[in-house]
């Protein structure tokens, strides 16, 4: 007896992805398919005799309203909880719902997108973790609809979004100019990453560039191995805010201009900005700024400027070019987001040592 053809028949036959079959064979469904791709599939079903099985049909419609998003960071980090929380906004403005797959199950979620059971997939990356090589093989031997966040491939045959970095290092020089800065304490981790190479790099050209501002580079003490502990025990953070804020207290009565007014501390990470703001503010007239938005309110703490991370509408662009791979359509745009300069609404003298008003 001749095997029954499946999905996967019409879908290698005419060029697309499973769920892409699926939705072009259904009438009501809502993924706004090429017309051209729509008569491309249905030619290939015809051509292959496929009859849907109405039982299959009818729980495959059920999974495959779903995208896989592939994610091996916790959603108590502020920065993944962002990035998330637009990706599945944005899906359900196509009626498609997220499935969150952590890191270990990559190979069940590519399974299920083979079979139809995920209409496509998402993966964000960290920094220097991009999509793995097994993965991307999987993804275009199988067409499968793919999007790739914060994984620093430019080039890649498939949709990314990518933050740039760089830029929001040229905003946070360019206000520490405005307050006539002189002197930048940058606050790093310890880990060469890409956004911390692509940080550092713009940094030193910059500051360069302006001839007059003297840099000086300190490590928050955050390894490879340390952040993974983070991870794991959100709780331990606040060990390591106090440890820093004595390491940035030190580095700052070393400085060897005593108008602190024209020092700076520059964070290049969000959860290091209270550390740093309470030492400046126990020396007494230094500016802060990070290249990430923190757990501060700048509403609430004065003379504060953040270089912020568009996350939620980076969760939003994936998913619109997730609901596009979908739909078959040729191209697989890289964007590059820039981030939002923002700064407290309220000042006071840089002589107050108060700390937080």
């Amino acid at each position: 007896m001749a095997r029954r053809p499946t999905l996967k028949d019409v879908a290698e036959l005419a060029g697309v992805s499973v769920s892409a079959v699926s939705y072009a064979l259904n009438d009501r469904s809502g993924v706004p398919l090429a017309e051209a791709t729509k008569t491309r599939i249905r030619r290939a079903a015809d051509e292959l005799g496929y009859v849907p099985n109405r039982v299959a049909r009818s729980l495959q419609a059920r999974a495959a309203r779903a995208i896989g998003v592939i994610l091996d960071k916790p959603l108590t980090s502020p920065r993944y909880a962002g990035i998330v929380e637009g990706i599945g906004i944005g899906l359900r403005d196509h009626d498609l719902q997220l499935t969150l797959v952590p890191g270990g199950a990559v190979e069940a979620a590519v399974e299920d997108a083979r079979g139809g059971l995920l209409a496509g997939l998402i993966f964000i990356g960290h920094d220097d973790l991009s999509a793995p090589p097994a993965l991307v093989a999987q993804v275009l031997a199988h067409r499968i609809p793919f999007v790739a966040l914060d994984c620093g491939e430019r080039d890649a045959p498939y949709a990314t979004v990518d933050f740039d970095y760089a830029t929001g290092v040229r905003q946070a020089v360019a206000h520490l100019a405005e307050q006539q800065v002189t002197e930048v304490l940058y606050v790093r981790p310890d880990l060469d990453s890409r956004a911390e190479i692509q940080r550092e790099r713009a940094l030193a050209d910059e500051l360069s560039a302006r001839g007059d501002t003297r840099l000086t580079v300190l490590s928050d003490g955050i390894t490879a191995e340390k952040l993974e502990t983070l991870d794991a025990h959100p709780g331990s953070l606040a060990d390591h805010i106090t440890r820093l804020r004595t390491d940035i207290e030190r580095a700052l009565r070393a400085s060897s201009d005593p108008d602190l007014s024209r020092t700076a501390v520059l964070c290049a990470w969000g959860s290091d900005v209270e550390a740093a703001y309470r030492a400046a503010h126990a020396v007494g007239g230094v500016h802060v700024a990070s290249l990430a938005a923190g757990t501060l309110e700048l509403d609430l703490w004065p003379n504060l400027f953040s270089s912020r991370l568009p996350l939620e509408e980076a969760g939003r662009a994936c998913a619109d070019l997730i609901v596009a791979e979908v739909a078959g359509r040729a191209e697989s745009p890289h964007l590059l987001l820039a981030p939002t300069p923002a700064a407290s609404a309220t000042t006071i003298p840089l002589s107050d040592t108060g700390g937080r008003p």
